[in-house]
Order: C-alpha cells, then structure tokens, then sequence
C-alpha cells in the first residue's frame, strides 16, 4: 500500500480516530475506486465520485494516495499481489512424487474460484487491454512479464523430461486465463440466456470441470 504521510488527517472531526478505523477509510475508497473503475474506466471517473461512494471527504483520497493516478495502480497492486501469492504458493516440487497432472488440476480450480471472487480488478484490466491504455505498458513490466514467466515456469517443473515449445506452453496460458476470464466477464449476458446464477455453486463447478478438459486438451 501507499506510504502515509507524515502529517495531519484531513477531512476527519475527530483526530482521536482509532489506527483500524482510519485503516477502513482507505480500503473503503479501494473499494469505491474498484467498482467505479471497473465500470467506467479510468478517465471517466473522477476523485469526487470515488469520495462521494466510498463516504469520505475527497481530502482523504489524495491524502492516501496522492493522485488518480496511483489510486488505479493502486487497485491493481493489491490484485496483482493476490494472484502472485497464488501462483508463488503454488510449488510443484511440493506436490511430487504427486502426479502433476492432479497438482495442475488443483491449481486450476483454486484459480477458477479466484477468478470469480476478483470480477471488478479483472474487468479494469480486460478495459486497459482492450483500449491499449495509457497504463499498461508500465502493467505489462511490473506484472504481466513476471506472471507469465512464473506460469511458464510452473509448467515447466511439473513436465520436467517432456519436450514442450515455448510457444505451446505460452499458448495455454494464453488459453486457459482467457476461457477462464471469458465467463465471468460475460456473467451478465450468461444470466440472460438462462442461466440462474452464474456463480453459484453449481455452475462454478461445472466452469472447473470444462477448465480441467481444456488442460487436457492442450497439454
């Protein structure tokens, strides 16, 4: 998280305001920011309206983060640093002599639930993509690069002897992160062709099964 200032607390009557209490207002404009973001994108979205929903005064946003700016990255990092403990916990050496096809499978699943639990960061991102936006060259250096490097590398160690090109191995993660984010970006239009509750139980199960056949379709 952003470093706090050394100095006084804008925008609060009480400077009396318990540490906790003053730790939610910031994870309650992360939240507003997250939502708002997700929605609308970053330029049309305004500080005011992050303040406004979140419930602080608009001081309290600068005061944590400074700018708009690092308030977008900073909904992101707290994402990114979330599938990145994922992915990092995630040690094939830890599973063997366990078969890696059950430890990839497992890994699928935690992914898919992950997946589901992270719509609005993953909804920010597919819009800073799709309009190649002013953010993701510096997305790509700090997150992009070193994710895929360590998904590759997780493939690698669990297939050690068997020959697979780079490109089938970036191909798949390529596959699986977009089939798997397809589904929930879609949850909206899922309901109106008759799905109940796309993320029930029921149905995120059934998404983990057609995950596991796509793995072992492509690998």
């Amino acid at each position: 998280m952003v470093k706090k200032l050394a100095r006084s607390r804008p925008g609060v009557k009480n400077h009396q305001v318990a540490a906790d209490e003053w730790l939610s207002n910031e994870e309650k404009i992360l939240q507003a920011a997250r939502s708002l973001f997700s929605r609308k994108g970053f330029a049309a979205v305004t500080t005011q309206e992050v303040a406004d929903k979140a419930g602080v005064d608009k001081r309290l946003v600068f005061y944590h983060f400074q700018t708009k700016e690092n308030l977008y990255l900073q909904t992101l990092a707290v994402f990114f640093h979330r599938i990145e403990t994922l992915m990092k916990n995630f040690s094939p050496a830890e599973h063997q002599p366990t078969d890696p096809w059950l430890s990839l499978l497992q890994f699928s699943d935690n992914f898919t639930t992950f997946v589901a639990q992270h719509q609005e960061p993953i909804r920010i991102l597919i819009r800073e993509i799709m309009d190649d936006g002013p953010f993701l060259d510096l997305l790509t250096k700090r997150y992009f690069q070193p994710l895929f490097g360590v998904g590759n590398q997780i493939l690698k160690d669990m297939f050690r002897g068997q020959k697979k090109p780079e490109q089938q191995l970036l191909h798949f993660l390529v596959s699986f992160g977009g089939a798997n984010l397809l589904y929930f970006m879609i949850e909206p239009l899922l309901r109106r062709l008759g799905t109940a509750d796309p993320l029930d139980a029921e149905n995120l199960e059934k998404r983990k099964e057609e995950m596991r056949r796509l793995i072992a379709r492509n690998l």
